[in-house]
């Protein structure tokens, strides 16, 4: 019976109210039901995009930073031996020229042929020694100034008298110097020629700078070498 009034309260209570109870479960899950899901939206990668991405950038692998490195230095060594050839090749340009010979071919043709007639079976040193004379009389007043003035002076060498400095010459000009004596006296006229006044004496350098004279039998003589003395 009390529950009865309860409830008969109740009713009066809520109709006088004008209120409409719902049970509290319903409520709740009302309120559960109609409440909007957030979902957490997790931003889409476009995988397509990072490849491409990925694919532009050039990255220098240390090999390839190697070779580029290398090829650098490459063309470094390459410019630096062109210069050196260059260099050389100037410095090879003024040897040659610091080097040029102080004669005519006709002065070499000469004094081949009379180092040949007056020492071609004598020893180097004696060739090398008839053919300073012939220039220290050159240098000297007392003698004629040019090559040729001094070997045709009258009566000063033999070969021109009987005639064996012409036939030196011939076989000069034509040709026939192919012979060791030959070559040694062509050696020796070059070496006078270009200035040397020295020649090799008993194992010693002598110089030659005041000798004029030479002969098989020559009085007051200061030297002898091979079959000749000279003075």
């Amino acid at each position: 019976m009390k529950l009865k009034k309860i409830a008969v309260l109740a009713l009066i209570f809520t109709t006088i109210t004008g209120i409409n109870a719902e049970p509290v479960t319903a409520v709740t899950n009302a309120v559960v039901t109609e409440a909007p899901a957030q979902e957490t939206e997790t931003p889409a990668v476009d995988t397509n995009t990072n490849q491409e991405a990925n694919t532009n950038l050039s990255v220098e692998t240390p090999e390839e930073v190697t070779e580029e490195s290398t090829d650098k230095t490459s063309d470094k060594n390459n410019k630096n031996n062109k210069v050196k050839n260059k260099t050389k090749k100037t410095s090879k340009k003024k040897k040659t020229k610091s080097k040029k010979n102080k004669y005519t071919k006709s002065e070499l043709r000469l004094m081949s042929s009379i180092i040949n007639c007056e020492a071609g079976i004598e020893p180097y040193q004696g060739k090398l020694a008839v053919g300073i004379v012939v220039m220290n009389r050159i240098r000297s007043k007392r003698f004629p100034n040019t090559l040729k003035g001094v070997i045709y002076q009258r009566g000063q060498f033999s070969p021109v008298r009987n005639g064996s400095l012409r036939r030196r010459l011939s076989e000069y000009d034509s040709g026939k110097i192919k012979s060791k004596q030959w070559k040694s006296c062509i050696s020796a006229a070059k070496k006078v020629l270009n200035g040397q006044r020295t020649i090799s004496y008993r194992g010693k350098s002598k110089k030659m700078n005041s000798y004029y004279y030479f002969s098989v039998g020559l009085s007051g003589a200061r030297l002898r070498l091979g079959g000749h003395k000279f003075k």
